[in-house]
């Protein structure tokens, strides 16, 4: 269930907790001003799993794109002790709770979906089913945006059941196989990929791993081997 936190750049409600804003994402975000063929329109986007607001804050920042409105979801409730970021008018609106919970009617309004850092924090059929549902449920000119580590990046919790910890790894072949439409990488190989509609005819050759031993090493000789383009800084569009 989803509890909306803010309202049209207002807040109308707040969550107690003790636990702070997290989530800082070494995605390529700069994919963003890639994705649409006219930036100059009024873009919704939609941002799940928003953390600390990088990629709201790098949207609002560019002159081309500081028109568009920016919506969040986070399943974290230290993503709402940040105040500053909520006063500064980042983001339109915000829900607590989690990606599943989106009604499908709302994920068809956004033309960009984003998707940074967050489905390694979930278990591989979960992963896969909200990859679905995303791709099932937006637009069909809509685009989903998502990154994630190409490897099993260690991370842990600030407590029990935050949704901090990492459960799977997510191999480059997993990632190409959905036939993004471009695609680019930043260390240590963190990949950002723009899907279409078109992706998911190919979900069923999304698989994950809870491979623990999946380590970067292993992550880039299995991207290499996949003819994916392990270049930091540059963009791969593909057909």
């Amino acid at each position: 269930m989803l509890r909306q936190v803010l309202k049209d750049y207002q807040q109308i409600d707040s969550i107690d907790t003790q636990l702070l804003p997290a989530g800082d994402s070494a995605s390529p975000k700069e994919l963003i001003f890639h994705i649409m063929q006219d930036n100059a329109a009024n873009v919704e986007v939609l941002d799940i799993g928003f953390g600390r607001g990088g990629l709201g804050e790098l949207i609002k920042s560019h002159p081309a794109t500081q028109h568009w409105s920016v919506d969040g979801v986070d399943g974290f409730e230290g993503a709402f002790a940040n105040h500053a970021l909520f006063e500064r008018k980042i983001y339109r609106n915000a829900w607590h709770g989690l990606a599943q919970s989106i009604p499908s009617d709302r994920l068809a309004k956004y033309n960009i979906i984003c998707l940074l850092d967050v489905i390694e924090h979930l278990s591989a059929e979960t992963a896969k089913w909200l990859l679905r549902t995303l791709l099932t449920g937006m637009g069909n000119d809509s685009f989903l945006f998502i990154s994630t580590p190409l490897w099993f990046y260690p991370q842990h919790s600030q407590q029990s059941g935050d949704l901090e910890e990492h459960l799977i790894g997510v191999p480059a072949s997993s990632m190409m196989a959905l036939i993004p439409l471009m695609y680019a990488v930043n260390p240590p190989l963190i990949g950002g990929f723009v899907l279409g509609k078109r992706s998911l005819d190919f979900i069923e050759f999304f698989q994950p791993t809870t491979d623990k031993n999946f380590s970067y090493h292993r992550g880039t000789m299995l991207a290499s081997a996949t003819g994916f383009q392990n270049i930091p800084g540059k963009l791969f569009k593909l057909t």
